[in-house]
């Protein structure tokens, strides 16, 4: 009987153009079709029985531009303070898809030793997947959305696209293949990564802390502001869904505002720990904890940044002793990173969401996240010469503990009760 040889089948790789384009497509699918719900939804609820169907795409768009940081007009009202959350979900659905593309294309070149054109692919097919999603959002928001050419919304967007795009790249390939970055010390490197996401769990934990205080000494006014609408219920209700869609938001700027660096309320009004406003503001729960005087001890609120930054290093002994062996070189690292990930925030949580007092809200851009790093800095300096201290009282009381030994009168007793045994045997 004749056996039959079969040959393997060619392998074929799509090009990394076609790769880039699936990738955004995908995204698309997902993204759109999701604003076009979300804006009939509001056009029932809200104004359909006064506003044509033809405004239904126009709040999609738009929305869709708003989502990535891009500013909006529509009906009268400026738009340019992004959802951070429903933005924080699509970062991390273009990031996820950054992944795919660098993995596929890596792991094809890679079945062909010796090929070493995967990077330019890998660059090829992340560009195709930036500006074939970006493309047509931009265009269909300045068309249809009713988009501004705004450089802080142009930004924005490349912000937002390119950190994805990096974070796909890094979550597969490391740091081996940039230049430069596989010198520096890989222990360093993950202790500053495991400082930054104490820091950043921290923050908002703190944060939280700070809101909620904020509403036990503030409850009347929230309260009061409430009794504005006609039924105080539903208003409560509907106002704490938008400000959970900004919450990543509302938590940075809560930082800002213990920091120092404050938070604008509209017409140019900065509030901080250090500087309260009368207001008035919209009759907006978390607006309202931004105005009226606090207690003179709330002035001493940034030293919770500090801190936090003593306890993400010192809490948990392991974690300490890689925190020291690390060093200063940790430290270092770990602050690069958080004002990276600080200052994206702080662009991302400002701009305006309507006319009077929303026409300017949110922290600053370009001292919230300067700010806020420098306390937090301060704070893990601190806990890293703790640290230091206590290991070189832990080796000093270790070495007084054996010196203590050796010079027992008990042993020279037991030496000789020894000797005697010994002796008699």
């Amino acid at each position: 009987m004749r056996e039959m040889h079969t040959s393997p089948q060619p392998r074929t790789h799509r090009h990394p153009v076609l790769l880039g384009l699936v990738e955004a497509l995908r995204i698309d699918l997902i993204t759109v079709p999701a604003t076009f719900v979300i804006a009939t939804v509001f056009w029932l609820i809200g104004l359909g029985s006064q506003l044509p169907y033809s405004i239904i795409p126009e709040w999609a768009f738009a929305l869709w531009g708003v989502v990535h940081g891009l500013s909006v007009s529509t009906m009268g009202f400026d738009f340019s303070l992004a959802p951070s959350l429903i933005t924080l979900g699509v970062w991390f659905f273009f990031a996820a898809g950054a992944k795919r593309l660098v993995a596929g294309i890596t792991e094809a070149e890679f079945d062909d030793i010796g090929d070493a054109s995967w990077w330019k692919k890998i660059i090829v097919a992340l560009a195709t997947y930036v500006i074939a999603y970006a493309g047509p959002l931009v265009t269909l928001t300045l068309l249809l959305g009713e988009g501004a050419l705004t450089p802080l919304g142009f930004l924005r967007l490349a912000l937002m696209l390119l950190s994805a795009s990096a974070a796909g790249f890094l979550w597969v390939r490391g740091l081996d293949d940039i230049p430069r970055l596989p010198d520096l010390d890989h222990d360093a490197w993950e202790v500053g990564a495991r400082l930054v996401k104490r820091l950043l769990w921290g923050s908002a934990f703190l944060s939280v802390l700070v809101i909620a205080a904020g509403i036990v000494l503030r409850w009347d006014e929230l309260a009061e502001s409430l009794q504005a609408y006609s039924s105080p219920l539903s208003a409560g209700v509907g106002l704490l869904i938008i400000q959970i869609l900004f919450a990543p938001g509302i938590l940075f700027a809560a930082l800002s505002w213990v920091g120092g660096t404050g938070v604008n309320v509209g017409a140019g009004d900065l509030s901080s720990v250090f500087h309260p406003v009368p207001g008035p503001v919209p009759h907006v729960p978390v607006l309202q904890l931004l105005v009226g005087d606090y207690p003179a001890w709330t002035q001493a609120a940034p030293v919770l940044l500090v801190l936090l930054g003593v306890l993400s290093v010192i809490v948990g002994r392991d974690h300490a002793r890689q925190v020291m062996a690390a060093s200063w070189a940790g430290l270092g690292i770990a602050a690069v990173k958080l004002f990276v990930v600080l200052q994206i925030l702080a662009i991302f949580a400002r701009g305006a969401m309507g006319p009077l007092g929303l026409s300017v809200f949110g922290p600053s851009p370009l001292t919230s996240a300067v700010v806020m790093t420098a306390w937090l800095v301060l704070g893990m300096t601190g806990g890293l010469v703790l640290t230091r201290l206590s290991d070189m009282q832990g080796g000093s009381s270790t070495s007084g503990d054996q010196d203590g030994f050796d010079d027992e009168p008990f042993g020279g007793i037991a030496d000789e009760r020894d000797v005697d045994y010994y002796d008699e045997d």
